[in-house]
This record gives structure tokens, sequence and C-alpha cells, in this order.
């Protein structure tokens, strides 16, 4: 189904020709920014700046590299790119704890929902509901919510949503805490109830959903936001790498998951819940607080674009006017020389 889609949607979707890696341009930046005392740039906000061309021009470093007479083959706008790519990947790395709360510890979610009355369904059934969850909700939200809170005034940008997301993560490992601490209070084995031998505890599995569903909203409000932050402020020929480094968030949330698994046992096992969740709560309100004014930072980064393009496409203008101006010249002076 999906191949026929994709050949179907393909006829209506652009393909740019190649452009070629930036990571050679890339990797000379950063050289040329690490130069020096790049940690006294670093606190003044000047780190990136001091790879512009007209900056390296102005303190006498008319190459890439004195000795060899390599030419700089960046723009400022380049380094521009390039300092929004980096911050935008920092902030990736919100969805590290993120991910952990959205059912990242999933040996312990199996393990509790076999301790609890599953009348003959698979304890791993009930993490279907994610995906399902998603199916339903993105619709509901795109086609009534958002366009309900556009109505009423109120601009649900980009990082309440992400926010909203975080938020909901956080909730979902909250349920999973107390869902644990029912099942410690009602199991025959109190506390080591996840390989008791007396009997399940009385609580039923289906409340396991609950968790699903809440972290499954939470993909929905920030995971979306965050494809879409990693399309618009990437520079066009450095989108796959961001879309790369983004996805290098859930290796690095699907590792610690491994690395903690073995410490998820009884009777511990209500203090991960609750740790996820007080981290999930703490990191979504330093996202909120740190790029509180994220709007307003990528409209500016779209009027630097535009501008820079405007400039390009004003310097081709020129060199055409220019090239026809010498051209009429010429024509002038070989219909002189015929008359003569």
């Amino acid at each position: 189904m999906v191949c026929l889609v994709m050949l179907y949607v393909g006829r209506f979707v652009s393909h740019p020709p190649p452009t070629g890696s930036l990571l050679g341009k890339v990797c000379k930046v950063l050289y040329t920014c690490f130069q020096g005392n790049f940690i006294k740039r670093l606190t003044k906000g000047e780190f990136w700046s001091f790879a512009y061309p007209s900056e390296m021009e102005s303190r006498g470093q008319m190459y890439f590299r004195n000795k060899s007479r390599s030419p700089i083959t960046w723009t400022s706008q380049d380094v521009k790119d390039y300092m929004s790519t980096f911050s935008q990947c920092v902030m990736f790395l919100y969805w590290v704890v993120f991910n952990l709360n959205d059912t990242g510890l999933s040996t312990a979610l199996n393990a509790q929902a076999g301790a609890m009355v599953t009348k003959n369904v698979p304890n791993d059934l009930f993490n279907n509901f994610n995906q399902i969850t998603i199916i339903v909700l993105i619709p509901i939200l795109d086609f009534l919510v958002y366009p309900a809170i556009a109505k009423m005034g109120f601009n649900f940008k980009s990082v309440y949503k992400i926010t909203t997301g975080f938020m909901l993560g956080a909730l979902s490992s909250m349920v999973a805490a107390i869902l644990q601490w029912r099942i410690y209070k009602t199991s025959p084995c109190g506390y080591y109830a996840t390989e008791c031998d007396a009997g399940v505890s009385t609580v039923t599995a289906w409340y396991e959903v609950i968790v699903y569903a809440l972290a499954a909203a939470g993909e929905c409000f920030c995971y979306t936001q965050a494809y879409e932050l990693a399309y618009t402020r990437a520079p066009d020929n450095a989108k796959g790498l961001v879309m790369a480094l983004f996805l290098l968030m859930n290796a690095f949330s699907a590792a610690i998951s491994e690395a903690i698994s073995a410490t998820l046992v009884d009777p511990h096992l209500i203090w991960p819940f609750v740790g996820m969740a007080a981290a999930g709560g703490a990191f979504s309100l330093g996202f909120l607080v740190q790029y509180w004014n994220l709007d307003k930072v990528m409209a500016k980064e779209q009027l630097e674009r535009e501008r820079a393009l405007q400039d390009s496409f004003g310097g081709l203008g020129e060199k055409k006017d220019e090239d026809e101006e010498e051209a009429d010249l010429q024509s002038s002076a070989s219909d002189v020389q015929r008359v003569n």
C-alpha cells in the first residue's frame, strides 16, 4: 500500500538536483571557529561570527589556510545556517528524556502488565494502543483542536505544543508509577509481584492503555513539531543530516533503557517511573523557558534566508546587466570598425 501511495504522490513532489555534501564546508567552518581563544568567544556569543569571511578578511586572514592558500569556500549565510543547525541539534537532546517517558521502559511496562489481571490477554498487546492512539488523534488535532484554538485567538505556537507533548509523556510515567504502587498493594506477594506464584494483582491490565495513550498523545504534539523544525530550520542541503541527528536521540534513549533494564526488578519498580516522570516534568519546564521565543528566532532566520536569496539573485542580475552592457559595447565597436 505504501509503495502504491509513493508512486502516486511522487509525481507531485519536487526533485531538486543533488548539490553534494556539506560536511566538507562544515568541518572547515568548525576548524576556523575553534582557532584561538574560542572559549572566550563562546562566552561572548561570538563563536560562529569568527568564521564569517568578512571577519576573517578584517583580521588579515585572506585564506582558509594561509600556508597552502586554500580559498574560503563558504559565505556568511552558510555560517548562519550551520549555527542554526547545531543550535537546533542541541535542542533535540530534550527528546532523549521524552523517549524514555514514551514507553521507553518497555521491560518494566511488560512486567507490570503481567502482574495484573489480563484474562488470557497477552501482556504485550497493550503497547499496540500507542499506534492506534496516534492514528486516531492526529486527524482530531489537525481538523478540530488546532482550528478551534486558532478561532479562539490563541497562538498555540510550536514551543507550547512541544511542551504539552513533554508533559503528557511525564504524565504517562506518573500513571505507570501509580499503577505499580497499586499492584504492590493488591498483589498476594506484595512488593515482589512480578514473579509471584501465589497469583496476580486484582487490578485489571487494561489500565495500561492509559499509559500508552498518554505517551502516544505526547508524540502527536512534540514529534510532529520536531519533524517540522528539523525540516524548516535546516539548510536546504542539510535536512537529511539534521533528521539523522534527531533520530539519533532515539538511539541514545534506547541505549539508556538497555543499560538500566537489569535494575528494573522488584521491589523497586515504582521509582524508575517516578524518576522519569520528575525528569520529564523538569525538562518540559526547562524547554519552555529556554525556547520561549523560538517562533521569533525562526522568523528571523527565515527573513535572513530570504534576504540572502534576494541578494544572490540581485548579484546575478547585476552580473547579467554588466555582461549585456559589455556585449553592447563590443557590438558598437564592431559597427564603428565596419563603418571606418
